[in-house]
């Protein structure tokens, strides 16, 4: 179904996207009818406005895409044509009619079976929860239960799970696990039959379906979802308030990871979508401000507040495209991190964003160990937001942060946490924090402000590391020319040495091969830095995605003899011609296998050295994973893959 040609052209013809540009960012006059701004597209920042719109059209001349204003809409929302016209239509107060929504393929969503699907898994888990009969369930009962309000816990609980779209899955069997195909096979029979498709095409289409959807994977050629047995599930919605993925949360005692998240798809992004964002931006214009947390339950605890203006990322950490994409609703930032080290890491990553996007950022600090979501079992939401409330300023964060973490017992100790926390200050490009800050340290480390002073003003920014240019040889002399001084790298172990050659082709093809990647859906959804062996190669990695050539990449890192041999043997490589997806796809499954075999093995070592053999318990799935993906050629796409990605992920966040 779709909307008729003549309401599509009513809606282009009430619209200026000029005007729409604005709600996702400054525009700036850049001639007759049309404007400039950075561009708001997922995936792209930018610091230099190379993002031209005019009534009808945009064009970004840095990462190239272009379009109509539905188009525009289609992209930054992430939704479908459909969706487009319905939210411009909107925007411009034009009420469709009855003969508005007609058939046919004119705009027509091909993603649109993937939304019922998904629909249907919802309710299927959701009834699964409550149900008395379903004695499998009972755990994951208690565990809700218990984050629940206190009053009236069995009602408070089951309000809470349906109005947040929380549920129960499958249990674990010997066998394939089909539990939830078994259920989606038959509605979606049903469903299709309500179509145009012939009856002999609808398990085909079925299966197709469900595994574009994320909900099932073909093993052994038969359908299964063994991924999000014996788990909680949120279910995880998009914009438009419809469901598009789900997050499976560990029973105590469950198999890891903890939590374990739907494969990314045609209409799931884990780097774009944030958990609760449809409930919160209801609200966010009002608060001009969003709150950003970890799990779903501290989002659920805000949402049950009087400040229901939480969102927390989906099974990752946050990502600039997430930041990117709050920034559009507001500036003010708070973090409502837990006060662990991860939580710590966490908060910190924000400063390479905060000038960036002009982010006023502030930090809750709540008691140790606890989090947002044990305010809501405690019906103490209102203390929760006087958290919040109370909380201080991202600078004054980073400064006690230091003055905690650092000794300050001699002379010596408060000089260096001192130097340390002049540097965040100097930094800030604020300049009228910088002198209220300096007399804080003073205050706090016991110096004189006047010697903290004359110490800032002779301080400089943390330099940017230079392009790097390498000595040319002298061609006029008959002296051979050093052209840079190296030191022997440190030995590597015969796994590593091999998984070290094949991040080195991975990071050419990166360099010189991007298109394909990008094409193949290869790049950003399947290539990770954590599929690297080392730091330096990840830095690389992380340096190249962010730049344009491999000057600028270098130019993103700090000095580091590492970093600067691997860039060496990037200068000396060549694009591979014959490369194609297929070919890229096993040589990114390999390097993901490799890298879980090396945690696996270190998770071992570990447990047999320190006697405690608790670290290794469920990682079978682990394993039969890690084969999986190798006995199918290094499938990066498939759900095994998915797995195997969640679980070095959260094992690499620990």
């Amino acid at each position: 179904m779709g909307w008729s040609r003549e309401f599509i052209e009513k809606v282009r013809e009430a619209t200026d996207l000029t005007d729409v540009a604005g709600d996702y960012g400054d525009t700036k006059n850049a001639g007759p009818g049309k404007v400039k701004m950075n561009c708001p597209l997922p995936n792209h920042s930018e610091k230099t406005p190379s993002h031209y719109v005019q009534k009808e059209f945009f064009k970004c001349f840095g990462c190239g895409e272009g379009g109509d204003i539905f188009k525009f809409i289609e992209t930054v929302e992430n939704c479908d044509f459909n969706e487009s016209v319905k939210r411009l239509a909107g925007r411009a107060g034009i009420v469709p009619g009855p003969d508005d929504w007609i058939g046919g393929s004119g705009g027509e969503d091909k993603r649109k079976d993937l939304f019922v699907a998904l629909e249907m898994a919802s309710v299927i888990y959701k009834a699964r929860l409550p149900d008395r009969e379903n004695k499998e369930a009972q755990q994951a009962r208690n565990f809700l239960r218990d984050r629940a309000p206190h009053r009236a816990r069995d009602q408070a609980l089951g309000e809470m799970c349906e109005e947040n779209g929380i549920g129960y899955s499958f249990p674990r069997g010997p066998g394939l696990s089909n539990g939830l195909t078994k259920e989606l096979t038959q509605q979606l029979a049903e469903y299709f039959k309500k179509t145009d498709i012939k009856e002999a095409e609808i398990p085909k289409k079925i299966q197709n379906t469900l595994e574009r959807a994320g909900l099932a994977s073909e093993f052994q050629g038969n359908l299964t979802d063994f991924f999000f047995s014996e788990r909680i599930m949120f279910t995880i919605f998009d914009s438009s308030d419809r469901p598009i993925a789900f997050s499976g949360r560990q029973l105590p005692g469950g198999r890891d990871p903890k939590y374990r998240n739907s494969p990314e798809t045609e209409i799931y992004k884990k780097n774009e979508i944030l958990y609760g964002l449809n409930w919160s931006k209801k609200h966010v214009a009002k608060e001009d401000r969003i709150i950003i947390c970890e799990g779903q339950l501290d989002v659920i605890a805000f949402r049950e507040s009087s400040l229901p203006v939480a969102v927390a990322p989906c099974g990752t950490s946050i990502t600039e495209n997430q930041v990117k994409k709050l920034a559009r609703y507001t500036n003010n930032f708070i973090l409502c991190f837990d006060s662990d080290n991860a939580g710590q890491k966490a908060a910190n990553r924000f400063v390479q964003w905060e000038e960036k996007y002009n982010l006023q950022i502030k930090v809750a600090l709540l008691p140790e160990g606890t989090d947002p979501g044990d305010y809501l079992a405690q019906d103490n939401l209102d203390e929760l937001v006087e958290k919040v409330e109370e909380a201080i300023p991202f600078l004054r964060w980073r400064i006690d942060r230091i003055l905690e973490e650092e000794k300050t017992e001699t002379i010596e100790e408060r000089v260096n946490a001192a130097n340390q926390s002049l540097q965040i200050i100097r930094d800030h490009p604020e300049e009228m924090y910088w002198d209220d800050y300096v007399r804080y340290i003073g205050q706090c480390l016991s110096h004189e402000y006047s010697e903290l002073r004359k110490k800032f003003d002779k301080m400089g920014k943390t330099p940017e590391r230079k392009p790097f240019q390498p000595i040319q040889p002298d061609t006029n002399s008959g002296t051979p020319q050093v052209l840079i001084e190296q030191k022997k790298p440190k030995p590597l172990n015969k796994e590593t040495k091999q998984s070290t050659i094949l991040a080195l082709h991975v990071l050419s093809l990166v360099l010189h091969n991007r298109q394909t990647l990008e094409q193949g859906k290869l790049l950003p959804n399947k290539l990770h830095s954590m599929f690297f062996p080392t730091s330096p190669l990840s830095k690389v990695f992380e340096a190249l995605i962010a730049s344009q050539n491999l000057n600028e990449a270098e130019n993103l890192l700090k000095d580091g003899e590492e970093e600067e041999r691997i860039f060496l043997e990037l200068r000396e490589s060549t694009p591979d011609n014959l490369i194609d997806v297929e070919s890229a796809s096993k040589q990114i499954g390999e390097l993901l296998v490799r890298r879980v075999k090396n945690e696996l093995n270190q998770v071992h070592k570990a447990a047999k050295e320190s006697g405690n053999l608790e670290p290794i318990r469920g990682l079978g799935d682990v394993h039969n994973a890690q084969n999986a993906v190798q006995d199918d050629g290094y499938n990066v796409f498939s759900p095994e893959a998915d797995f195997l990605i969640e679980w070095l992920r959260e094992r690499l966040e620990k």
